[in-house]
Protein backbone atom coordinates (compact mmCIF):
# COMPACT_ATOMS: atom_id res chain seq x y z
CA UNK A 1 0.00 0.00 0.00
CA UNK A 2 1.23 3.24 -1.14
CA UNK A 3 1.63 5.57 1.79
CA UNK A 4 1.24 8.71 -0.10
CA UNK A 5 -0.23 9.87 -3.81
CA UNK A 6 1.20 12.62 -5.83
CA UNK A 7 0.18 14.64 -8.90
CA UNK A 8 3.73 14.16 -10.14
CA UNK A 9 6.85 12.76 -9.08
CA UNK A 10 9.78 14.09 -10.71
CA UNK A 11 13.47 12.11 -10.26
CA UNK A 12 16.17 14.54 -10.56
CA UNK A 13 16.50 18.20 -9.06
CA UNK A 14 19.00 19.73 -11.96
CA UNK A 15 17.96 22.30 -14.91
CA UNK A 16 15.06 20.17 -15.74
CA UNK A 17 13.18 18.86 -13.04
CA UNK A 18 13.42 21.96 -11.32
CA UNK A 19 12.13 23.90 -14.28
CA UNK A 20 9.44 21.59 -14.64
CA UNK A 21 8.50 21.68 -11.28
CA UNK A 22 8.10 25.75 -10.91
CA UNK A 23 6.18 25.40 -13.13
CA UNK A 24 3.74 22.84 -12.23
CA UNK A 25 3.58 24.88 -9.64
CA UNK A 26 2.85 28.32 -10.98
CA UNK A 27 -0.26 26.60 -12.51
CA UNK A 28 -1.38 25.09 -9.02
CA UNK A 29 0.05 21.46 -9.24
CA UNK A 30 2.18 20.60 -5.98
CA UNK A 31 5.00 18.08 -7.64
CA UNK A 32 7.79 16.38 -5.60
CA UNK A 33 11.37 16.46 -6.57
CA UNK A 34 13.54 13.76 -5.56
CA UNK A 35 17.33 14.14 -5.64
CA UNK A 36 19.60 11.50 -4.74
CA UNK A 37 22.19 14.83 -4.16
CA UNK A 38 21.96 16.64 -0.76
CA UNK A 39 21.40 19.47 -2.64
CA UNK A 40 21.46 21.35 -5.81
CA UNK A 41 24.77 21.01 -7.81
CA UNK A 42 28.07 22.45 -6.64
CA UNK A 43 29.98 21.32 -9.59
CA UNK A 44 30.83 24.31 -11.42
CA UNK A 45 28.53 23.48 -14.57
CA UNK A 46 27.69 24.86 -17.90
CA UNK A 47 26.63 28.76 -17.93
CA UNK A 48 24.68 31.33 -19.97
CA UNK A 49 20.83 31.73 -20.93
CA UNK A 50 19.95 32.48 -24.45
CA UNK A 51 17.37 34.93 -24.81
CA UNK A 52 14.72 32.45 -25.69
CA UNK A 53 15.82 30.80 -22.50
CA UNK A 54 15.38 34.44 -20.85
CA UNK A 55 12.18 34.67 -21.98
CA UNK A 56 10.65 31.52 -19.97
CA UNK A 57 12.55 32.37 -16.87
CA UNK A 58 10.56 35.88 -17.02
CA UNK A 59 7.61 33.84 -17.32
CA UNK A 60 8.91 32.26 -14.10
CA UNK A 61 9.43 35.43 -12.32
CA UNK A 62 13.06 34.54 -11.72
CA UNK A 63 14.82 36.59 -14.79
CA UNK A 64 16.32 39.33 -13.11
CA UNK A 65 17.83 37.10 -10.42
CA UNK A 66 19.16 34.79 -13.17
CA UNK A 67 20.72 38.19 -14.84
CA UNK A 68 22.07 39.21 -11.29
CA UNK A 69 23.85 36.33 -11.04
CA UNK A 70 26.16 36.54 -13.99
CA UNK A 71 29.70 37.74 -13.09
CA UNK A 72 28.43 40.65 -14.95
CA UNK A 73 25.73 41.85 -12.93
CA UNK A 74 23.18 41.37 -15.75
CA UNK A 75 24.55 42.87 -18.41
CA UNK A 76 24.60 39.94 -20.77
CA UNK A 77 27.99 40.48 -21.68
CA UNK A 78 30.66 38.18 -22.62
CA UNK A 79 33.49 37.22 -25.06
CA UNK A 80 34.21 33.97 -26.82
CA UNK A 81 37.51 34.38 -28.38
CA UNK A 82 39.34 31.76 -30.79
CA UNK A 83 42.79 32.28 -30.72
CA UNK A 84 46.38 30.20 -31.13
CA UNK A 85 47.04 30.52 -27.74
CA UNK A 86 46.07 32.80 -24.71
CA UNK A 87 48.67 34.95 -25.88
CA UNK A 88 47.58 35.23 -29.40
CA UNK A 89 47.52 35.68 -31.93
CA UNK A 90 43.57 35.79 -31.85
CA UNK A 91 41.93 34.51 -34.62
CA UNK A 92 38.37 35.78 -34.15
CA UNK A 93 36.47 37.56 -31.75
CA UNK A 94 32.52 37.09 -30.82
CA UNK A 95 31.43 39.73 -27.94
CA UNK A 96 27.84 39.51 -26.56
CA UNK A 97 26.65 42.36 -28.66
CA UNK A 98 27.60 39.88 -31.94
CA UNK A 99 25.19 37.70 -30.67
CA UNK A 100 22.09 39.59 -29.34
CA UNK A 101 18.77 39.04 -30.44
CA UNK A 102 16.86 41.71 -29.90
CA UNK A 103 15.21 42.01 -33.69
CA UNK A 104 13.79 38.55 -32.52
CA UNK A 105 13.06 39.26 -28.33
CA UNK A 106 12.80 41.80 -25.99
CA UNK A 107 15.54 39.86 -23.88
CA UNK A 108 19.36 39.97 -24.06
CA UNK A 109 21.28 37.18 -23.05
CA UNK A 110 22.35 36.40 -19.14
CA UNK A 111 25.55 34.41 -18.23
CA UNK A 112 24.39 32.56 -14.77
CA UNK A 113 26.50 29.42 -13.60
CA UNK A 114 24.41 26.53 -13.80
CA UNK A 115 25.29 26.29 -10.02
CA UNK A 116 23.94 29.42 -9.17
CA UNK A 117 20.66 29.26 -11.20
CA UNK A 118 19.70 25.81 -10.13
CA UNK A 119 19.54 27.68 -6.50
CA UNK A 120 17.10 30.11 -7.79
CA UNK A 121 15.19 27.60 -9.72
CA UNK A 122 14.72 25.37 -6.50
CA UNK A 123 14.05 28.57 -4.19
CA UNK A 124 11.19 29.53 -6.84
CA UNK A 125 9.58 26.12 -7.22
CA UNK A 126 9.54 25.93 -3.28
CA UNK A 127 7.73 29.63 -3.65
CA UNK A 128 5.64 28.31 -5.83
CA UNK A 129 4.24 25.29 -4.08
CA UNK A 130 6.70 22.05 -4.96
CA UNK A 131 7.89 20.03 -2.61
CA UNK A 132 12.22 19.26 -2.95
CA UNK A 133 13.28 15.91 -1.20
CA UNK A 134 17.39 15.89 -1.48
CA UNK A 135 19.45 12.76 -0.04
CA UNK A 136 16.17 11.16 -1.53
CA UNK A 137 16.54 8.03 -4.05
CA UNK A 138 14.13 6.91 -6.88
CA UNK A 139 14.76 2.90 -6.25
CA UNK A 140 12.12 1.59 -8.71
CA UNK A 141 8.89 2.46 -10.55
CA UNK A 142 5.91 0.67 -12.44
CA UNK A 143 3.30 2.19 -14.38
CA UNK A 144 -0.33 0.88 -14.82
CA UNK A 145 -3.13 2.49 -16.94
CA UNK A 146 -4.01 4.55 -14.41
CA UNK A 147 -0.94 5.51 -12.07
CA UNK A 148 2.77 5.44 -11.55
CA UNK A 149 3.97 3.26 -8.16
CA UNK A 150 7.60 4.39 -6.97
CA UNK A 151 9.72 2.94 -4.28
CA UNK A 152 11.46 6.04 -3.08
CA UNK A 153 14.70 5.79 -0.87
CA UNK A 154 16.12 8.30 1.72
CA UNK A 155 19.51 8.20 2.04
CA UNK A 156 19.92 9.99 5.29
CA UNK A 157 17.98 7.36 7.42
CA UNK A 158 18.12 4.48 5.48
CA UNK A 159 14.06 4.41 5.28
CA UNK A 160 12.40 3.47 2.23
CA UNK A 161 8.52 4.51 1.06
CA UNK A 162 6.43 3.72 -1.59
CA UNK A 163 4.40 6.38 -3.26
CA UNK A 164 2.07 6.36 -6.78
CA UNK A 165 1.50 9.47 -8.57
CA UNK A 166 -0.61 10.35 -11.69
CA UNK A 167 2.95 11.31 -13.62
CA UNK A 168 6.39 10.30 -13.49
CA UNK A 169 9.21 13.05 -15.61
CA UNK A 170 12.35 11.63 -15.87
CA UNK A 171 15.08 14.51 -15.31
CA UNK A 172 17.67 12.48 -13.85
CA UNK A 173 20.17 12.88 -16.02
CA UNK A 174 22.40 10.91 -18.31
CA UNK A 175 22.44 7.87 -17.25
CA UNK A 176 18.66 7.59 -16.41
CA UNK A 177 17.32 4.80 -14.38
CA UNK A 178 14.03 6.00 -15.37
CA UNK A 179 14.79 6.26 -19.43
CA UNK A 180 16.48 2.82 -18.52
CA UNK A 181 13.28 1.73 -16.60
CA UNK A 182 10.77 2.56 -19.50
CA UNK A 183 13.93 0.19 -21.44
CA UNK A 184 14.19 3.12 -23.87
CA UNK A 185 17.12 3.22 -26.34
CA UNK A 186 19.21 5.92 -27.64
CA UNK A 187 20.36 6.73 -31.01
CA UNK A 188 22.96 8.56 -32.51
CA UNK A 189 27.12 9.13 -32.71
CA UNK A 190 27.41 7.87 -29.38
CA UNK A 191 30.77 7.88 -27.39
CA UNK A 192 32.74 10.59 -29.57
CA UNK A 193 35.81 10.86 -26.88
CA UNK A 194 36.49 12.15 -23.43
CA UNK A 195 37.37 15.78 -22.39
CA UNK A 196 39.81 16.12 -19.10
CA UNK A 197 38.71 19.50 -17.44
CA UNK A 198 41.40 21.53 -14.54
CA UNK A 199 40.00 23.96 -12.51
CA UNK A 200 43.41 26.39 -11.18
CA UNK A 201 43.88 29.73 -9.49
CA UNK A 202 46.44 31.98 -11.21
CA UNK A 203 47.11 36.00 -11.70
CA UNK A 204 46.02 35.99 -15.23
CA UNK A 205 45.90 39.93 -15.27
CA UNK A 206 48.82 40.65 -17.67
CA UNK A 207 47.92 38.05 -20.36
CA UNK A 208 44.05 39.00 -19.95
CA UNK A 209 44.89 43.08 -19.66
CA UNK A 210 43.60 43.37 -23.26
CA UNK A 211 39.97 42.16 -22.17
CA UNK A 212 38.39 44.80 -19.80
CA UNK A 213 37.32 43.20 -16.53
CA UNK A 214 37.61 39.32 -17.51
CA UNK A 215 40.74 38.83 -15.09
CA UNK A 216 38.55 40.87 -12.25
CA UNK A 217 35.70 38.51 -12.66
CA UNK A 218 33.41 41.07 -14.06
CA UNK A 219 33.07 39.78 -17.40
CA UNK A 220 32.77 36.19 -18.71
CA UNK A 221 35.00 34.96 -21.32
CA UNK A 222 35.85 31.83 -23.11
CA UNK A 223 38.56 30.98 -25.18
CA UNK A 224 38.80 27.84 -28.15
CA UNK A 225 42.20 27.57 -28.31
CA UNK A 226 44.15 25.66 -31.38
CA UNK A 227 47.77 25.40 -30.48
CA UNK A 228 49.65 23.16 -29.38
CA UNK A 229 46.22 21.41 -29.50
CA UNK A 230 43.07 22.19 -29.28
CA UNK A 231 41.92 23.19 -25.65
CA UNK A 232 39.00 25.80 -24.25
CA UNK A 233 39.91 28.32 -21.67
CA UNK A 234 37.03 29.82 -19.59
CA UNK A 235 36.82 32.04 -16.51
CA UNK A 236 34.48 31.12 -13.66
CA UNK A 237 32.57 33.01 -10.82
CA UNK A 238 35.37 33.28 -8.58
CA UNK A 239 37.74 35.72 -9.37
CA UNK A 240 41.26 34.23 -10.47
CA UNK A 241 40.16 30.57 -10.59
CA UNK A 242 39.89 29.55 -14.39
CA UNK A 243 38.95 26.11 -16.36
CA UNK A 244 41.25 24.60 -18.73
CA UNK A 245 39.37 21.96 -20.83
CA UNK A 246 42.40 19.70 -22.87
CA UNK A 247 40.76 18.73 -26.50
CA UNK A 248 39.25 15.98 -27.13
CA UNK A 249 40.89 12.60 -27.13
CA UNK A 250 39.39 8.99 -28.11
CA UNK A 251 42.28 7.06 -26.60
CA UNK A 252 42.88 9.13 -23.81
CA UNK A 253 45.95 8.36 -21.07
CA UNK A 254 45.28 7.54 -17.76
CA UNK A 255 44.33 11.29 -16.64
CA UNK A 256 43.17 9.87 -12.84
CA UNK A 257 47.03 8.78 -12.20
CA UNK A 258 48.29 12.48 -13.17
CA UNK A 259 49.47 14.27 -10.30
CA UNK A 260 48.87 17.94 -9.96
CA UNK A 261 52.43 19.03 -11.15
CA UNK A 262 51.72 16.81 -14.16
CA UNK A 263 47.72 19.02 -14.69
CA UNK A 264 49.42 21.99 -14.09
CA UNK A 265 51.85 21.36 -17.04
CA UNK A 266 49.17 20.15 -19.32
CA UNK A 267 47.76 23.71 -18.52
CA UNK A 268 50.61 25.84 -18.99
CA UNK A 269 50.87 24.16 -22.16
CA UNK A 270 47.86 24.27 -23.65
CA UNK A 271 47.57 28.26 -22.66
CA UNK A 272 51.53 28.72 -24.09
CA UNK A 273 52.25 29.92 -20.44
CA UNK A 274 55.09 27.89 -19.91
CA UNK A 275 55.80 29.90 -16.89
CA UNK A 276 52.55 30.53 -15.45
CA UNK A 277 52.73 30.05 -11.62
CA UNK A 278 49.00 28.01 -10.54
CA UNK A 279 47.53 26.28 -8.78
CA UNK A 280 45.21 23.00 -9.08
CA UNK A 281 41.97 22.99 -7.31
CA UNK A 282 40.24 20.24 -9.49
CA UNK A 283 40.46 17.63 -12.01
CA UNK A 284 37.78 15.76 -13.94
CA UNK A 285 37.16 13.74 -16.76
CA UNK A 286 33.95 13.19 -18.90
CA UNK A 287 32.77 11.51 -21.55
CA UNK A 288 31.18 13.42 -24.62
CA UNK A 289 28.16 11.75 -26.03
CA UNK A 290 26.23 12.52 -29.14
CA UNK A 291 22.65 10.73 -28.09
CA UNK A 292 19.02 11.05 -28.84
CA UNK A 293 16.51 9.34 -26.53
CA UNK A 294 14.45 7.01 -28.90
CA UNK A 295 11.03 8.30 -27.99
CA UNK A 296 10.80 11.27 -25.02
CA UNK A 297 7.53 9.26 -23.29
CA UNK A 298 5.77 6.23 -22.26
CA UNK A 299 2.34 5.93 -20.85
CA UNK A 300 2.72 8.08 -17.71
CA UNK A 301 6.45 8.82 -17.66
CA UNK A 302 8.21 11.56 -19.61
CA UNK A 303 11.57 12.53 -20.03
CA UNK A 304 13.15 16.10 -19.99
CA UNK A 305 16.68 17.37 -20.29
CA UNK A 306 19.47 14.72 -20.19
CA UNK A 307 17.61 11.78 -19.85
CA UNK A 308 16.31 13.03 -23.03
CA UNK A 309 19.03 14.05 -25.00
CA UNK A 310 22.88 14.16 -24.46
CA UNK A 311 24.50 16.43 -26.82
CA UNK A 312 27.95 17.77 -26.77
CA UNK A 313 28.63 21.21 -24.77
CA UNK A 314 30.22 23.38 -27.91
CA UNK A 315 26.91 25.76 -28.63
CA UNK A 316 25.49 26.15 -25.23
CA UNK A 317 22.07 24.32 -26.11
CA UNK A 318 22.08 21.35 -23.62
CA UNK A 319 20.98 23.72 -20.47
CA UNK A 320 19.12 25.87 -22.25
CA UNK A 321 16.81 23.11 -23.98
CA UNK A 322 16.91 21.41 -20.49
CA UNK A 323 15.01 24.84 -18.89
CA UNK A 324 12.55 24.83 -22.03
CA UNK A 325 12.01 21.44 -21.75
CA UNK A 326 10.51 21.68 -18.34
CA UNK A 327 8.17 25.11 -19.44
CA UNK A 328 6.82 22.96 -22.12
CA UNK A 329 5.92 19.96 -20.59
CA UNK A 330 4.33 21.44 -17.47
CA UNK A 331 1.21 23.29 -19.26
CA UNK A 332 0.36 20.27 -20.97
CA UNK A 333 0.50 17.74 -17.41
CA UNK A 334 -1.00 20.75 -15.56
CA UNK A 335 -4.17 21.03 -18.23
CA UNK A 336 -4.51 17.01 -18.09
CA UNK A 337 -4.29 16.78 -14.26
CA UNK A 338 -6.93 19.54 -13.86
CA UNK A 339 -9.39 18.08 -16.48
CA UNK A 340 -8.52 20.90 -19.33
CA UNK A 341 -6.81 18.19 -21.68
CA UNK A 342 -7.12 15.13 -21.82
CA UNK A 343 -4.30 12.08 -22.06
CA UNK A 344 -3.28 12.58 -25.97
CA UNK A 345 -2.30 15.88 -25.36
CA UNK A 346 0.92 14.95 -23.21
CA UNK A 347 1.89 12.62 -26.71
CA UNK A 348 2.53 15.99 -28.17
CA UNK A 349 5.49 15.80 -26.14
CA UNK A 350 7.89 13.20 -27.93
CA UNK A 351 6.00 14.72 -31.33
CA UNK A 352 7.65 17.98 -30.50
CA UNK A 353 10.77 17.41 -28.35
CA UNK A 354 12.42 14.89 -29.98
CA UNK A 355 12.89 16.49 -33.97
CA UNK A 356 14.34 19.72 -31.60
CA UNK A 357 16.48 17.70 -29.88
CA UNK A 358 18.12 15.81 -33.08
CA UNK A 359 18.33 19.37 -34.61
CA UNK A 360 20.51 20.88 -31.64
CA UNK A 361 22.41 17.37 -31.43
CA UNK A 362 23.94 17.94 -35.11
CA UNK A 363 24.57 21.60 -34.50
CA UNK A 364 26.85 21.06 -31.75
CA UNK A 365 28.20 18.14 -33.03
CA UNK A 366 29.03 20.26 -35.76
CA UNK A 367 30.52 22.80 -33.69
CA UNK A 368 32.74 20.26 -31.55
CA UNK A 369 34.39 18.77 -34.59
CA UNK A 370 35.14 22.48 -35.95
CA UNK A 371 36.25 23.84 -32.37
CA UNK A 372 37.76 20.52 -30.70
CA UNK A 373 38.00 17.27 -32.71
CA UNK A 374 38.22 17.93 -36.61
CA UNK A 375 39.65 14.05 -36.71
CA UNK A 376 35.44 13.34 -36.05
CA UNK A 377 34.44 14.70 -39.06
CA UNK A 378 33.13 12.30 -41.29
CA UNK A 379 31.55 14.68 -44.42
CA UNK A 380 28.18 13.87 -43.54
CA UNK A 381 28.05 17.10 -40.91
CA UNK A 382 24.64 18.73 -40.65
CA UNK A 383 24.63 22.50 -42.50
CA UNK A 384 25.33 25.01 -40.07
CA UNK A 385 22.21 26.87 -38.95
CA UNK A 386 22.44 30.46 -37.12
CA UNK A 387 22.46 30.31 -33.26
CA UNK A 388 19.19 32.76 -33.37
CA UNK A 389 17.23 30.16 -35.85
CA UNK A 390 18.51 27.24 -33.28
CA UNK A 391 16.88 29.02 -30.31
CA UNK A 392 13.71 30.85 -31.69
CA UNK A 393 13.55 29.24 -35.41
CA UNK A 394 11.79 25.82 -34.78
CA UNK A 395 8.07 24.36 -35.21
CA UNK A 396 6.35 22.20 -32.94
CA UNK A 397 4.52 20.05 -34.92
CA UNK A 398 2.27 17.96 -33.70
CA UNK A 399 -1.30 17.05 -32.87
CA UNK A 400 -1.30 19.49 -30.25
CA UNK A 401 -1.66 22.29 -33.34
CA UNK A 402 -3.56 23.21 -36.24
CA UNK A 403 -1.56 22.86 -39.14
CA UNK A 404 -2.94 24.80 -42.50
CA UNK A 405 -3.70 23.25 -45.60
CA UNK A 406 -0.62 24.38 -47.46
CA UNK A 407 1.88 23.72 -44.68
CA UNK A 408 4.40 21.27 -45.78
CA UNK A 409 5.61 20.95 -42.37
CA UNK A 410 9.20 22.88 -42.66
CA UNK A 411 10.48 22.34 -39.28
CA UNK A 412 12.61 25.23 -38.95
CA UNK A 413 11.69 29.70 -40.58
CA UNK A 414 13.76 32.55 -39.92
CA UNK A 415 12.33 34.13 -37.03
CA UNK A 416 13.41 37.51 -38.23
CA UNK A 417 10.78 36.64 -41.18
CA UNK A 418 8.20 35.18 -39.46
CA UNK A 419 5.22 33.33 -40.61
CA UNK A 420 2.72 33.48 -37.84
CA UNK A 421 1.46 30.05 -38.97
CA UNK A 422 0.44 27.33 -36.48
CA UNK A 423 3.08 25.18 -34.98
CA UNK A 424 5.84 28.34 -35.10
CA UNK A 425 7.07 30.06 -32.10
CA UNK A 426 4.46 33.38 -31.34
CA UNK A 427 6.40 36.18 -33.12
CA UNK A 428 7.62 38.82 -31.34
CA UNK A 429 6.20 42.52 -32.28
CA UNK A 430 6.04 45.85 -30.32
CA UNK A 431 2.68 46.63 -30.49
CA UNK A 432 1.02 50.18 -30.44
CA UNK A 433 0.10 52.83 -27.88
CA UNK A 434 -3.17 51.60 -26.27
CA UNK A 435 -2.43 47.85 -26.39
CA UNK A 436 -2.47 45.87 -23.16
CA UNK A 437 1.60 45.23 -23.32
CA UNK A 438 4.41 47.51 -25.01
CA UNK A 439 5.22 43.69 -27.46
CA UNK A 440 3.50 40.46 -27.95
CA UNK A 441 5.44 38.12 -25.78
CA UNK A 442 4.44 39.82 -22.00
CA UNK A 443 1.14 38.48 -23.01
CA UNK A 444 2.21 34.62 -23.30
CA UNK A 445 3.30 32.18 -21.03
CA UNK A 446 0.04 31.80 -18.31
CA UNK A 447 -2.48 30.72 -20.23
CA UNK A 448 -4.19 30.10 -23.78
CA UNK A 449 -4.86 33.62 -25.19
CA UNK A 450 -6.65 34.86 -28.55
CA UNK A 451 -4.99 37.65 -29.99
CA UNK A 452 -7.80 39.81 -32.28
CA UNK A 453 -6.87 42.73 -34.06
CA UNK A 454 -9.21 46.49 -33.92
CA UNK A 455 -10.88 47.11 -30.72
CA UNK A 456 -15.02 48.22 -31.73
CA UNK A 457 -17.42 46.68 -33.05
CA UNK A 458 -17.93 43.72 -35.72
CA UNK A 459 -15.17 41.28 -35.88
CA UNK A 460 -13.14 42.33 -33.28
CA UNK A 461 -16.58 41.63 -31.06
CA UNK A 462 -17.28 38.52 -32.77
CA UNK A 463 -13.99 36.99 -32.00
CA UNK A 464 -14.20 38.06 -28.13
CA UNK A 465 -17.94 37.13 -27.63
CA UNK A 466 -16.56 33.89 -29.07
CA UNK A 467 -13.69 33.18 -27.04
CA UNK A 468 -15.98 33.72 -23.72
CA UNK A 469 -18.62 31.31 -25.33
CA UNK A 470 -15.91 28.51 -25.75
CA UNK A 471 -14.07 29.23 -22.36
CA UNK A 472 -17.29 28.73 -20.82
CA UNK A 473 -18.31 25.36 -22.58
CA UNK A 474 -14.71 24.14 -21.94
CA UNK A 475 -14.00 25.20 -18.37
CA UNK A 476 -10.62 27.30 -19.23
CA UNK A 477 -9.31 30.29 -18.92
CA UNK A 478 -9.07 32.47 -22.53
CA UNK A 479 -8.50 36.17 -21.85
CA UNK A 480 -8.76 37.73 -25.65
CA UNK A 481 -6.43 40.31 -26.28
CA UNK A 482 -7.39 43.33 -28.98
CA UNK A 483 -4.38 44.88 -29.91
CA UNK A 484 -5.36 47.03 -32.75
CA UNK A 485 -3.41 47.83 -35.95
CA UNK A 486 0.36 47.33 -36.70
CA UNK A 487 3.04 45.69 -37.79
CA UNK A 488 2.31 43.05 -35.42
CA UNK A 489 -0.69 41.76 -37.73
CA UNK A 490 1.66 41.15 -40.85
CA UNK A 491 4.18 39.11 -38.24
CA UNK A 492 1.49 37.23 -37.40
CA UNK A 493 -0.10 36.69 -41.10
CA UNK A 494 -3.33 37.76 -39.99
CA UNK A 495 -6.00 40.87 -40.99
CA UNK A 496 -7.37 43.13 -38.53
CA UNK A 497 -10.38 41.49 -38.74
CA UNK A 498 -8.27 38.12 -37.94
CA UNK A 499 -7.70 36.10 -35.14
CA UNK A 500 -4.68 33.83 -33.33
CA UNK A 501 -4.88 31.41 -30.69
CA UNK A 502 -1.72 30.94 -29.20
CA UNK A 503 -0.89 28.34 -26.24
CA UNK A 504 0.68 29.05 -22.72
CA UNK A 505 4.16 27.71 -24.12
CA UNK A 506 3.99 30.75 -26.96
CA UNK A 507 3.67 29.16 -29.90
CA UNK A 508 0.87 29.56 -32.54
CA UNK A 509 -1.78 26.71 -32.30
CA UNK A 510 -4.19 28.40 -34.64
CA UNK A 511 -5.24 30.94 -36.71
CA UNK A 512 -8.23 32.63 -38.58
CA UNK A 513 -6.59 34.97 -40.88
CA UNK A 514 -9.57 36.95 -41.42
CA UNK A 515 -13.35 37.48 -40.39
CA UNK A 516 -15.04 34.04 -39.11
CA UNK A 517 -18.70 35.70 -40.10
CA UNK A 518 -20.66 35.92 -37.17
CA UNK A 519 -20.23 35.04 -33.82
CA UNK A 520 -21.90 30.96 -34.51
CA UNK A 521 -18.83 30.20 -36.91
CA UNK A 522 -16.48 31.95 -34.91
CA UNK A 523 -17.33 29.80 -32.28
CA UNK A 524 -17.55 26.75 -33.98
CA UNK A 525 -13.96 27.44 -35.65
CA UNK A 526 -12.55 28.01 -32.14
CA UNK A 527 -13.81 25.56 -30.52
CA UNK A 528 -12.57 23.14 -33.19
CA UNK A 529 -9.48 24.23 -33.03
CA UNK A 530 -9.08 23.85 -28.89
CA UNK A 531 -10.86 20.35 -28.79
CA UNK A 532 -8.13 19.23 -31.59
CA UNK A 533 -5.23 20.78 -29.58
CA UNK A 534 -6.18 19.90 -26.40
CA UNK A 535 -7.29 16.20 -26.93
CA UNK A 536 -11.02 17.15 -26.01
CA UNK A 537 -13.43 15.41 -28.79
CA UNK A 538 -16.76 16.74 -28.92
CA UNK A 539 -19.34 15.48 -27.03
CA UNK A 540 -21.78 13.44 -29.30
CA UNK A 541 -24.98 15.19 -29.20
CA UNK A 542 -27.52 13.79 -26.61
CA UNK A 543 -24.20 14.18 -24.19
CA UNK A 544 -24.58 18.25 -24.57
Amino acid sequence: MADEHLPVLIAGGGLAGLTTALFLGSYGIRPVVVEKHPGTSVVMKARGQYPHTMEVLRIAGVAERIAAAGPDGGTGEFLMVIADSLTGPVRKTITGADMAMRHVSPEDWAMASQERTEVILADRARELGAELRFDTELVSFAQSADAVTAVLYDRRTGAERTVTADYLVGADGRHSPVRAGLGIGMHGRGDLGEIFRVFFDADLSEPLAALPEVAEGRRFALFWLQEPVPGVFYTTDVPGRYGYVLGMSQHPPDFGAFTDERCAELVRTGLGLPDLPLKVVETGRTEILSMIADRFGDGRVHLVGDAARLVPAPGGLGGNTAVTDGFYLAWKLAMVLKGEAGPGLLDSHDAERRPVSEMIGEQQLRNTVERLAPYLDDGALAAPLPPVVQAFGYRHLSRAVVREPDDTGEPLEDPAAPTGRPGSRAPYAELPDGAPAAATTALFGRSFVLLTGAAGDGPADEWSAAAAEVAARLGLPLPVHRLGGGDWLRSYGITGAGAVLVRPDRFVAWRSPGPAGGTDPAVRALEGALRTVLDRPAPRRGDR
